[in-house]
């Protein structure tokens, strides 16, 4: 069974709890929120009550989905950033990041309205509704909207603020300092407010006799008192108006009443929909939405939170479909060798894990199937792990095989390329596959020389001259830090690891023409802006040495501040982790095996990319195969 951890996020006090698949809560605590602290131990002691739980239910790590939360304020749910919340005194809180980090478990957030609605959809008074609303009537009007099944959050996940829509034109002031909101007349407070009004102006009524509240109001108007009958009436008229409004707009299947007031029950219910049905459009002609009472209560929060993980799917890895290039210089061994499908020839690149807009690739397999992976980070933020800061996917993994020469070319650094191209620089790294007998590439300068003196050779032909030619052999690893000026040679097949930036400055191209038979366009002057114009300071070769363990040989071929990248042996077994902090990308170069996680396997052979997200916890590989892994 799967489980997940529902967090509702207060002012006063944070509540945790355990919910099950079938959204029943299993377990929980609380503890007081202390909101005026720093937002780093609220979210420790978030983790701390969430871990207790897990452990005090004898639950598996495995077993959790992962960790909702529901806060007050405006959420971004995409992010999993608070980004302001006035009862907690919070602004741009990456709140998802920090649980995950503490916990290990994947977190999602959204608005604790919001998750109050999912709640009572999927264990309350609106289980089984696709549509549905839900008001709370309490200090202030909150609200949450579900739509075919799933929270309406909008633009940046800032969700319906149905308190705060117009009810009454230049009406009184409401507490977001409009005039006339659905807040000011229909919440505890406006309520509370009418009846001091009508009691200051009727001294025989019994609102006189003591501190008036929701509930003394209709205590008086069932006792007979006339003033409490009159503002009971206005006040459900205020609230039908705004009922009728919301059901005009959504056209839920039914809108279910929250908060202190709603626990006068059908005393308040009925009278709504009666008013609906009067009011609303074609209220006599087609489905009338029904306005009941809220169920779940306080739990609300909790289980709708622990609803945003329960209705994600379960983290698995995800078989990739890459996209393909056709450069000139291109040949056929990507499909011959490696299975690569497509009608273009020659192949040149398969860009085998990318979310780039030119080349993005696609889940071949399973629920996702058919749709880029970039769709699939979207939806599923917490799948690149706590390591990624936020931005653009942050690498791109390819296959080259270079039948002839390629262009000499120069990536820039990140500054540069932000500020000149719009995306980030270039940095990346080649494991060499295989390459012909005398095959060699250009890695950085031989000799340091001078702007003038490069100028001078790109346009006399002699670059070549002056560039590190350096013979290859399979196995061979070259880092290509952002500025080194480089060419892969004819009869070599390079897998590659870069940033995600697809900005490449050609500095010189052997003068050949393109496919519209005109010599390719060259960018000297942003090259020489960027190049390192001396011999590379990093010699080519691994990072590290093979380590051996059981059936697994493990090299670290480069690390950097964009990714880390692993070549792996394996022979039989060999267990691996994927935790929160990072996903996992598996390249395969050679053999046959599957991924074994949870009781279940996914088969993979050579050519083969795979992408585990951050938070699938362990595995193994199984089989006899080479492969790369990244993570970040």
């Amino acid at each position: 069974m799967r489980y997940a951890i529902g967090i509702d996020l207060g002012g006063t006090n944070i509540a945790v709890g355990i919910v099950t698949q079938e959204h029943v809560l299993l377990d929980r605590d609380s503890t007081p929120t202390l909101a005026r602290r720093p937002w780093q131990e609220v979210a420790a002691d978030m983790a701390r009550l969430a871990l207790a739980l897990v452990e005090r239910n004898g639950l598996a790590r495995t077993d959790c989905a992962g960790v909702g939360i529901g806060s007050p304020g405006i959420c971004n749910g995409r992010t999993g950033e608070v980004v302001y919340s006035n009862n907690l005194h919070w602004e741009r809180v990456p709140l998802c990041a920090a649980i995950t980090q503490q916990t290990g478990f994947a977190c999602r957030l959204s608005n604790d309205a919001n998750c109050a609605a999912l709640g009572e959809v999927a264990a309350g008074a609106a289980k089984g509704c696709k549509n549905a609303v839900l008001l709370t009537l309490g200090t202030g009007v909150g609200g949450g909207v579900i739509i075919d099944g799933s929270i309406y959050e909008g633009q940046d996940s800032a969700g319906a603020e149905l308190g705060h829509s117009t009810l009454i034109s230049g009406g009184v002031e409401c507490t977001c300092g409009r005039r006339g909101c659905v807040e000011s007349y229909a919440s505890a407070t406006g309520l509370i407010r009418q009846a001091k009004e009508a009691a200051a102006a009727h001294p025989e009524s019994i609102l006189n006799d003591g501190p008036i509240s929701a509930r003394s109001v209709y205590e008086a108007m069932r006792a007979g008192d006339a003033a409490a009958k009159a503002v009971a009436a206005q006040y459900e008229e205020y609230l039908g108006e705004a009922i009728t409004n919301f059901v005009n707009i959504f056209r839920p299947e039914v809108l279910l009443l929250g908060g202190g007031i709603s626990g006068e029950g059908k005393t308040l219910t009925e009278p709504m929909n009666e008013y609906v049905k009067a009011h609303c459009f074609g209220g006599d002609k087609s489905y009338v939405t029904r306005v009941e009472k809220a169920t779940l209560g306080n739990l609300a929060g909790i289980i709708g939170a622990a609803a945003l993980c329960l209705a994600s799917p379960a983290a698995v890895p995800l078989k990739l479909q890459p996209a393909f290039k056709d450069y000139l210089w291109g040949g056929e061994r990507l499909k011959t060798e490696y299975g690569k499908r497509t009608a273009l020839s020659p192949l040149a690149e398969s860009w085998e894990m990318s979310c780039h807009k030119d080349g993005p690739s696609l889940i071949a397999e399973g629920p996702y199937a058919g749709r880029a992976l970039a769709e699939y980070v979207a939806e599923n933020p917490a799948c690149l792990g706590t390591k990624h800061r936020g931005g653009a996917f942050p690498v791109l993994i390819k296959l080259i095989d270079a039948a002839k020469p390629l262009s000499v070319q120069v990536h820039p650094s990140d500054d540069y390329a932000q500020r000149m191209e719009g995306e980030p620089g270039k940095t990346e790294m080649w494991y060499v596959v295989d390459a012909a007998p005398g095959a060699a590439l250009y890695y950085g300068f031989s000799k340091e020389v001078t702007r003038e003196e490069a100028a001078k050779r790109i346009a006399d032909g002699t670059l070549t001259d002056v560039l590190n030619a350096v013979p290859v052999q399979a196995g061979d690893v070259f880092f290509i830090e952002a500025g080194t000026v480089h060419a892969i040679g004819a009869g070599i097949l390079i897998a590659e690891i870069q940033q995600n930036s697809n900005t490449t400055y050609r500095v010189f191209d052997y003068g050949r023409v393109g496919a519209d038979g005109k010599p390719r366009a060259l960018h000297v002057e942003k090259a020489l802006d960027v190049a390192r114009l001396c011999p590379p300071a990093r010699p080519a070769g691994p990072m590290g040495r093979p380590e051996t363990t059981g059936g697994l040989t493990d090299t670290l071929l480069a690390e950097c501040e964009y990714f880390t990248a692993r070549l792996l042996a394996v022979r039989g077994s060999a267990p691996l982790r994927a935790g929160a902090e990072s996903f996992h990308s598996l390249l395969c170069l050679g053999g046959e095996g599957a991924v074994v996680w949870n009781g279940r396997a996914l088969a993979f052979q050579k050519g083969d990319s795979l992408f585990l997200p951050a938070g699938l916890g362990a595995y193994r590989i199984a089989g006899d195969a080479q492969l790369i892994l990244t993570t970040l």
